[in-house]
């Protein structure tokens, strides 16, 4: 217990300027000056009146206190102190590369969470400063390694998966019962507008695969028939191609896919080699690639495909959205594409003009009984109408008035 007044025998009864010092008492510590209790826990210093004389109760009161803290109301518990990087290296071993597919990624998002977090014990953690984190991250740049241009500025959608990193880590801190409450419970993520809409025309189509490399025209293919993750096409094994069908087994969602060979995915398949585990594998390591991304930029160069964000997705959006206008229903392009609802496929869905026209054609004007002259079409008919009924409304509603010629020819006769 660390109880203590604030006055004291010892203490000089004035003080420089001739005044009474207000912390001399002759009589303390049995005078009737109140207790004060002065602790730590974790690190925290906590001090305060007692309101009270009685040594007795003022002890009462720093254990009443004190428990209040430990038991977890200011987000502490009974435990020793552990930092949120001693903590995140237990949660990557334990959880994150046993259960995460994602665990690589995790440990490259853990470099930086360390950078701002590291050094914190965990109920230092709040959630004031997450949302400075995201504030910095926000203005901060990035530069990539090799990188000889300018930094680029981190995007909104790489915060949020640094901070649903933290989340993660956070929540499991909670369920093992390292802190009380996550700070990152109530955090809310960054609007991101990532919804690609580029789609490639067939003469795009064509160029793309002129000035692809052999082995990157088979990739593009087959994302162009299949409209397949690039990931899903990167990990598909020979094992997993059957005479009738393939299997992609490394998918976003978890769940296995099998789609039938059509003779076009028959025959480039047949065309490739089958000379490792993987369908497209690197030459040089015997390995399944991690990544396509440079040589597609390259390609798209090449190809002279300077308009628009073109990215290794949009081959998946060009082969769904090409089924779906193709008249496709829904459900057999999501068994296609792996999707598990019909709002993720909206994203797909781009009608042409001409469609657009036709669905605004459906509008008829109630009790219509013009009909279209050889020289004009319903629509025409149609737009002149409405003029005419918008005019008639305006002019009842006092917004317009007539040339006095149409005045004439409204009035009844005399």
């Amino acid at each position: 217990m660390s109880l203590r007044k604030r006055c004291s025998r010892t203490a000089p009864p004035t003080l420089a300027d001739g005044t009474e010092n207000p912390f001399h008492c002759p009589t303390s510590p049995r005078c009737e000056h109140h207790w004060h209790y002065d602790f730590q826990v974790n690190r925290a210093r906590y001090r305060n009146t007692t309101e009270t004389a009685d040594k007795h109760q003022a002890r009462d009161i720093e254990a009443r206190e004190r428990a209040r803290i430990l038991e977890g109301r200011h987000g502490i518990r009974r435990q020793p102190d552990i930092t949120f990087r001693q903590f995140a290296e237990t949660y990557m071993r334990d959880h994150a590369e046993v259960h995460k597919r994602s665990a690589e990624r995790d440990r490259y998002t853990l470099k930086i969470l360390n950078v701002h977090f590291g050094a914190l014990i965990l109920h230092e953690i709040t959630t004031h400063r997450i949302e400075q984190f995201k504030r910095e991250r926000l203005t901060g740049r990035w530069r990539a390694h090799g990188q000889k241009g300018p930094s680029k500025p981190i995007k909104p959608a790489t915060v949020n998966r640094e901070v649903d990193t933290l989340k993660s880590i956070l929540s499991k801190a909670v369920e093992w019962g390292k802190l009380a409450v996550s700070p990152a419970r109530g955090i809310r993520r960054l609007k991101v507008d990532n919804a690609r809409t580029r789609i490639l025309t067939d003469d795009e189509q064509g160029r793309l695969l002129a000035a692809a490399r052999p082995k990157l025209r088979a990739i593009i293919l087959l994302a162009l028939i299949t409209g397949a993750r690039i990931g899903e096409l990167l990990t598909l094994r020979w094992e997993d191609v059957e005479d009738d069908a393939l299997t992609f087994m490394e998918t976003k969602n978890g769940r296995a896919r099998r789609l039938p060979l059509s003779p076009a995915i028959a025959a480039l398949l047949k065309a490739l080699p089958r000379q490792h585990a993987y369908v497209f594998t690197n030459a040089q390591t015997g390995e399944a690639y991690t990544s396509v991304r440079h040589a597609f930029d390259r390609a798209v160069t090449r190809a002279g495909i300077m308009t628009g964000d073109v990215t290794l997705h949009t081959l998946r959006h060009t082969a769904l959205s090409r089924m779906i206008a193709d008249g496709q229903d829904d459900y057999t392009v999501m068994a296609v594409s792996g999707h598990s609802s019909t709002r993720m496929l909206a994203r797909y869905t781009h009608p042409s003009e001409s469609r657009k026209l036709d669905a605004l054609a459906t509008f008829k004007l109630p009790g219509r009984v013009t009909t279209a002259s050889q020289t004009e079409t319903a629509s025409e008919v149609e737009a002149a109408e409405i003029t005419e009924l918008l005019k008639k409304v305006l002019v009842d509603a006092g917004r317009i008035e007539l040339p006095t010629s149409a005045l004439r020819t409204q009035r009844s006769p005399s």
